[in-house]
Formats: structure tokens, C-alpha cells, sequence
């Protein structure tokens, strides 16, 4: 018998049962892998306090991510770059070495118990609640597994989810670009590493740095466009961006390592995240499309959320609505804003800007008097902008 079960042991799984972990509770953490793989991700980690709560930081770092301080867009060769305001600094690290290293971290703590390449296949009910977990191991046997709480984490096409039904508070799938990733060696680096953002046609392309010198770029097109790439993959992707000239010629020597990754079909959404005995965290229970490069801050920090109220509640402290209730309050303060941001985003990628805006927009990145001017209205200029788009 556990006090949580936590299905999915990627970074919200892993990460939950590492914070319940510290604070004693008896964890089951499950997953039907046996190590993690890569996933689709921007690979791009902004909040780093969340990590050196979860201890974790250092080791991060020591991975070879590279510290990311500087924002760059570019439309159509015109540039725009600035220290990031949002974060002091980001990290870029593949999935596949951040999650073994939250994994290895709950692992250690000595009230989780970790069980890999076990495949939940139902949920246990008592009651009318959700009191467990029934898995299949790989010799083909199954086992049930008892738990005063049954936590989700396990993605996008989450089981627990599927089971429990939750309603869903927002879906959308309307202009959703589809997202194919690679991780390419030998491209010549910025001076100081930068999130890159590209606006290219039809689409967003979004490239950084992460650990070992490589960089991580994301191409995000309508779904129509990459499913005709399929019959050349690794040519239509490297057409792409050679296609972006103010990128090309740092590509000179480039190439991927591993396959070209990704997803056709992507939709957002944000679930209501408990029930009786069940909740979600993670994909299972919001996600925002990669354009929005928050999910893996939103999948840690939820996490961290939704471990503080479930302590409350297995302490006695507070009952089950009023804890769980409060869990969904404070990520929904912080999901709905990203979620609305994020579709605004995916609409203004179908837009093209015209010419003449086009050359306007040069002219003010030309004339460095132009930039000074706007540097000193910066705050009308943002105003306006605001007041265009309520209209």
C-alpha cells in the first residue's frame, strides 16, 4: 500500500515522487520504459530555481547544458536580440539526459520505489475511487498495485487520463503547426548562445543551443507541409534551413545526430486535474503546443505544486477538495495565460506580413537614430501595439 502512485516517470513523474520523496511520503513511481528516450521537447529549461530546489542544478550544468542569457528573432533577415527578461538565464539540455537525472534523483530517495518497464493497463476502484494501479510486466504477467492516491504524469496520450475521463476546461486545435526536431552537430555557434527565433513562412523555426555543442532546432510547419516531406525527409529538412540566409552560413558543416523526430498531430488543451483519489500533472493534465517552449518548466513547477498540496492532505491538514482544489487554482494561474499566449502566437504564424511593412521594418532596424527613437517611446510602441490588436 503507497500513499501516491505516480504513473509516468519522465520529468513531471519523476520530479513529482522526488519532492513527495523528500518529504517522506511513500512513493510508486511507474513507467513502461526501461531508461528514457528523446521526446518531442524544445528542449529549452528557463526557470532554474525549480532545479536547485529539486537538487539537481549542478548536475544539470555538469551535463554540458550551456547557460542561454540572450532572445533572438529574426523576420525575414531583420534582426532583433536583447537580454532575456523573463529569466536571468535558460538551459539547454536534451530530454534524454534530464530525465534520467530526475529519475536517478527520486530513485535515491529511500520512500520511492521506482518500477520500470511495467505497463499500466487499468485503474483499481473502491468505493467509487480510484485506490490503484493494474500493471503488465514484460514476461506477461500482471500485478496490481494499491495507493491512497493515483497521480497521472504520464503525457500527452495518458492513460490514467483515459481512464478517470476528466472534463477538459480548453481545447484547441484550429491552425496547430506540426513539429519535426533534430539535434545537429558542427553548426557554428552565436558569440554569446541565444534562443533563436525564426519566422519563416507558413511557420516558426526555433533553434538553441544545448549540452555536448550541439544545438536543437525545430521545425514547426502546417501538417499539410511536413507529411509531404516524408518522402525525403532529411532533404526537405535540411532545404528548410538553408532556406533561412541569415542561418545558412553557419550550417556549412553541420549534420544530424540521430533521426528527425516529431509530431503531425498536436492539439492543446487543459484537463481539470483530480478526482477522487486520482489527479494529474504534467502533459496528463494541460498541454500547450512546443511553440509556447514552456513545458518543461510548466511540467517541474506543477509538479512542485501539486507535491506541496498533496503532503497537506496526507498529513491532515487539509482535506481532499480544499487541497486539490487550491492545486488547481495555482496552475491555472499559470497555464491559462501561457495557453491563450501560445494560440495567439500559432495564429499570428499564419499571417504574412506585407511588403511595405516589411520595408518599413527595415528601415527602422537600419537607421540606428530610428532605433534610439524607439528605445525612448519603447512603452508607446508597446501600447500601440496592444491597443491595434484589442481592435
Amino acid at each position: 500500500m503507497y500513499d501516491v502512485i505516480v504513473v509516468g516517470a519522465r520529468c513531471a513523474g519523476a520530479s513529482l515522487a522526488l519532492f513527495l520523496g523528500r518529504k517522506g511520503v511513500k512513493v510508486l513511481l511507474i513507467d513502461r520504459f526501461a531508461t528514457p528516450v528523446p521526446t518531442l521537447s524544445t528542449h529549452i529549461i528557463g526557470e532554474t530555481d525549480v532545479y536547485a530546489r529539486l537538487g539537481i542544478l549542478e548536475k544539470m550544468e555538469n551535463a554540458g547544458a550551456p547557460p542561454l542569457t540572450r532572445f533572438r528573432v529574426d523576420l525575414g533577415g531583420t534582426i532583433f536580440e536583447s537580454d532575456m527578461l523573463v529569466t536571468s538565464r535558460a538551459l539547454g539540455l536534451r530530454r534524454e539526459i534530464l530525465d534520467p537525472i530526475l529519475l536517478d534523483a527520486a530513485d535515491a530517495c529511500d520512500s520511492v520505489t521506482t518500477l520500470l518497464q511495467a505497463n499500466v493497463v487499468s485503474m483499481l476502484y473502491r468505493n467509487g475511487e480510484v485506490a490503484g494501479v493494474r500493471c503488465r510486466h514484460p514476461d506477461g504477467t500482471f500485478q496490481e498495485y494499491l495507493g491512497r492516491i493515483v497521480v497521472g504524469a504520464d503525457g500527452r496520450h495518458s492513460m490514467v487520463a483515459s481512464c478517470v475521463n476528466p472534463k477538459k476546461l480548453r481545447e484547441d486545435d484550429e491552425r496547430h503547426l506540426a513539429v519535426l526536431y533534430a539535434y545537429v552537430e558542427e553548426m557554428e555557434p552565436l558569440p554569446i548562445p541565444a534562443v533563436e527565433w525564426y519566422w519563416v513562412e507558413d511557420g516558426v523555426m526555433i533553434c538553441n543551443p544545448i549540452d555536448q555543442s550541439m544545438h536543437c532546432i525545430a521545425i514547426m510547419q502546417p501538417k499539410e507541409k511536413l507529411r509531404a516531406w516524408q518522402k525525403d525527409l532529411s532533404h526537405a529538412f535540411y532545404q528548410q534551413l538553408m532556406s533561412v540566409r541569415t542561418l545558412a552560413p553557419r550550417l556549412k558543416q553541420f549534420r544530424t545526430s540521430g533521426p528527425i523526430r516529431g509530431a503531425h498531430e498536436i492539439s492543446s488543451y487543459i484537463r481539470h486535474p483530480f478526482g477522487k483519489g486520482w489527479a494529474l500533472v504534467g502533459d496528463a493534465g494541460a498541454h500547450l503546443h512546443p511553440i509556447a517552449g514552456v513545458g518543461i518548466d510548466n511540467a517541474v513547477c506543477t509538479a512542485e505544486i501539486l507535491a506541496e498540496k498533496l503532503t497537506l492532505f496526507l498529513e491532515g491538514r487539509n482535506d481532499w477538495d480544499s487541497a486539490m482544489e487550491e492545486y488547481a487554482r495555482l496552475r491555472d494561474e499559470r497555464l491559462i495565460p501561457q495557453y491563450e499566449a501560445s494560440l495567439a502566437t500559432l495564429a499570428l504564424a499564419a499571417k504574412k506580413v506585407p511588403d511595405e511593412q516589411m520595408l518599413s521594418l527595415q528601415m527602422l532596424a537600419t537607421f540606428p537614430s530610428h532605433v534610439k527613437k524607439i528605445g525612448m517611446h519603447a512603452s508607446t510602441v508597446l501600447n500601440l501595439m496592444q491597443e491595434v490588436e484589442k481592435s
